[in-house]
């Protein structure tokens, strides 16, 4: 019976420690790119429509005095391409720039990307 209760514990304690990891790889895949737009009068509304139909995004802040979009996302629900494509069918051109792009599985605009923040 005991033998029983330690393979018992030992399958908890790696179904435990297999959460843990999954848990902190999904903090690992938050985002933050920095989008040059465009705008006009209805970007704010038309950009920030737009944003609530996409997945993933964790927050957003929209500047139309700088013309960027800031948005934070996570990249295991959606890559900088799709982001782009939402605003170019919110009829906008957004240019990103490769800032806080790391951890993600999209990777970075021509530039060397690292997985999970960890350096070679």
């Amino acid at each position: 019976m005991s033998k029983n209760l330690i393979i018992l514990l030992t399958l908890l304690l790696f179904v435990a420690s297999g959460y843990a990891k999954k848990k902190a790889a999904d903090t690992d895949a938050e985002v933050t790119v920095t989008f040059l737009v465009m705008m006009d009068k209805d970007a704010k509304s038309k950009i920030s429509k737009a944003l609530d139909g996409q997945d993933g995004i964790l927050s957003s802040k929209i500047d139309t005095q700088k013309q960027e979009v800031v948005v934070t996302f996570d990249a295991y629900k959606n890559t900088v391409s799709n982001l782009q494509n939402m605003f170019k069918e919110a009829g906008y051109t957004a240019s990103a720039l490769e800032v806080g792009c790391f951890g993600s599985p999209e990777g970075c605009l021509n530039a060397k990307h690292y997985i999970n923040n960890s350096m070679p």
